[in-house]
């Protein structure tokens, strides 16, 4: 099942999507209900964050061919992103006049839908609600001068998620690609991944506990690609009815 969180007409409403149709649904996109028997055109409204979470969590290195000369981490590497980078689909991705080197990052992120606290790798993936796709904007000129990744990672703008939570994605075997101005940047499958992202949410779990609607980001891999202004970055995940397509345009701050 397909669940976004959309606006309409100044109302905030949850659906199912199905097709080109937002099928209008009671609940809460954790815990959905029954049709109201309202639909609307994808046209006729706007995708919001599927969730507000906590906190987002993000996994740094965890494909093989994204580690480049570095070594592969043998357990799950965690970095913080903040709430208020979030952006939902279709919304500006903003480049920070003092940054000259932004790029995008492709990921599939899972949204977590209970609290999850010390949890094993066998049980972590029971505390998901669905999956969806994610862009971890980064700014790499930033990453490198920096201490810290505060505005590297977490600037306004720096993370696009959506536009829904797909609730039949496989996360073991799932597509995953990042396009910048409909050029394929990089193209791989979780099959891929360093950590599972079963063994990325127990480690997290065991030290810091994970909210209902908090959004772990599981690792891009490849070699990402600059954005500049005036380009479109596109994240695709799953495949076939269960594909999740995440698109923004880019603008000069």
């Amino acid at each position: 099942m397909k669940l976004a969180r959309i606006e309409s007409n100044g109302r905030s409403l949850l659906a199912r999507i199905d097709g080109d149709q937002a099928f209008i649904i009671e609940g809460t996109i954790l815990s959905p209900g029954g049709d109201t028997g309202e639909s609307l055109s994808l046209n006729e409204v706007r995708f919001l964050v599927p969730t507000d979470p906590s906190k987002i969590v993000a996994i740094g290195i965890n494909y093989m061919d994204h580690a480049g000369d570095r070594v592969a981490p043998t357990e799950p590497q965690p970095f913080l992103k903040t709430p208020s980078s979030l952006i939902a689909h279709g919304e500006n991705i903003i480049l920070p006049p003092d940054s000259t080197n932004v790029h995008m990052e492709a990921e599939l992120v899972a949204v977590m839908n209970a609290t999850c606290s010390k949890v094993s790798p066998e049980n972590a993936l029971s505390y998901v609600a669905g999956y969806t796709a994610g862009n971890d904007v980064s700014g790499r000129d930033w990453q490198q001068a920096d201490l810290q990744w505060w505005r590297a990672k977490s600037s306004d703008t720096f993370t696009a998620v959506g536009p829904w939570l797909d609730t039949e994605i496989d996360p073991w075997t799932t597509r995953i690609e990042g396009r910048i101005s409909e050029k394929t940047q990089q193209e791989s499958n979780t099959s891929l991944l360093i950590n599972s992202i079963a063994a990325c949410i127990s480690r997290i779990s065991h030290y810091m506990t994970l909210e209902a609607g908090d959004l772990v980001f599981t690792g891009t891999p490849g070699t990402t690609g600059a954005i500049v202004d005036g380009d479109i970055c596109e994240v695709e995940v799953g495949e076939g009815e269960n594909t999740v397509l995440l698109s923004n345009p880019v603008k000069q701050g």
